[in-house]
């Protein structure tokens, strides 16, 4: 593919133009921010200057997650008529998983850069978030499904892995969660984060899994999808991988946050999971990263055998980059729970393909966002160019 500085956008009327064709899908960008500053934090060889490189990506990521946030809100603020579309969108209203998804990255990114940096005051707006987090999560996974059942169009033949965009943010949450368990202080508030953090899991996992059966379902009865939609077909390692992940952050910080003394039953009970945590995570976590193994190899057959064609780049790309970096990220922990190389030198491995396709795909997405071709809201059907009067705000 042929990268061509293109002038500045022209593709749109302007600035509002912007603001009114600006979709949830440009969280993406922040997802695969994110996740990438936080497996360059954890790369399991050691190099100078690691955490500065991740706390550089992480700070980047909150520029861009405030920027876009400002834009979807205006949009709202602004052109409510035409944001509302979205909600029956039967693609688009699945992208709006992806701004808790994006904030969940900022909320680790507190963990990680901010508390050794600002102490206690990064853990605190770190809980904080986490909690808007939790209830952005919850209600993208309850709102979407709802429309999808009983007002969007959809079909099997024409279904994609992004059914699963609107349910993942809650176990995304789950595995921040189980991350905030290694910076928060007050035990009674970490037992609390590690128990809705496992509420969320359940509140996740097994509809995504459904949604994966069906989505190999539509790959058997009638092949691939069509080349502008093939990148969601890496997508299910998303789910699988950030399922792992919450299993692994879970185990590894469970034991902190249980270990109880008193002789009540619930004070066994918390004993006890603080004891089998560790052996839970990892066996969780090890068969998941079996599953998403196998989806790996799936994505990269599928993508490879279209790429031979001619691959039109949209903001799907990201879609290669927060699906492989959850599933690094469990990786990570694995090497972590268990000191084994099968895990460590893959992870290693996966981290720096993450970095290659970060760039590539940043430059693509800078190139074409400059032009203004990818300010385009299809919820709005064909690309429409408003007048200098229907602009004004």
């Amino acid at each position: 593919m042929v990268l061509k500085i293109p002038r500045p956008l022209t593709k749109v009327a302007g600035p509002k133009e912007i603001v009114r064709q600006f979709v949830p899908s440009w969280f993406a960008v922040t997802m695969g921010t994110g996740i990438l500053a936080v497996v360059i934090y954890d790369f399991p060889f050691p190099f100078s200057h690691q955490s500065d490189l991740g706390w550089a990506y992480w700070f980047f990521n909150v520029g861009l997650f405030s920027l876009f946030s400002v834009l979807f809100l205006s949009r709202w603020i602004f052109f409510f008529k035409d944001a509302v579309p979205m909600f029956q969108h039967p693609v688009q209203s699945m992208f709006l998983g992806a701004i808790p998804m994006g904030l969940a990255t900022i909320v680790n990114g507190l963990v990680l850069f901010g508390t050794p940096h600002w102490g206690n005051a990064a853990t605190v707006a770190a809980i904080a978030l986490w909690f808007v987090d939790v209830g952005l999560s919850v209600l993208t996974g309850l709102l979407v499904p709802i429309f999808m059942v009983t007002s969007h169009d959809h079909t099997l033949e024409m279904m994609t892995a992004v059914w699963v965009l609107p349910v993942v943010p809650a176990e995304v949450a789950a595995a921040s969660g189980g991350l905030l368990l290694s910076v928060v202080q007050n035990q009674r508030m970490a037992q609390y984060i590690a128990f809705i953090s496992m509420l969320l899991w359940g509140f996740s996992v097994p509809l995504a899994f459904s949604i994966l059966v069906v989505f190999f379902l539509r790959l058997v009865l009638h092949k691939l999808p069509p080349s502008d939609l093939i990148i969601s077909c890496l997508l299910p390692l998303g789910p699988i991988g950030t399922a792992a992940l919450a299993a692994a952050e879970l185990g590894i910080n469970a034991r902190r946050t249980f270990e109880v003394s008193g002789d009540g039953l619930a004070a066994y009970a918390f004993r006890s999971l603080a004891e089998a945590s560790p052996a839970i995570g990892i066996l969780v976590a090890s068969v998941l990263w079996g599953y998403g193994a196998w989806w790996l190899v799936v994505a990269i057959f599928a993508i490879g055998r279209t790429i031979k064609k001619q691959l039109p780049f949209n903001l799907g790309w990201w879609g290669l980059i927060f699906p492989l970096g959850v599933f690094t990220a469990a990786t990570v922990d694995l090497y972590k729970l268990t000191g084994f190389y099968l895990f460590r030198i893959p992870a290693a491995v996966f981290i720096c393909v993450l970095f290659v396709l970060w760039w590539i795909v940043m430059i693509h997405t800078f190139m074409r966002a400059y032009s203004g071709e990818l300010f385009y809201a299809p919820c709005l059907g064909p690309r429409q160019v408003c007048t200098q009067n229907e602009l004004e705000i």
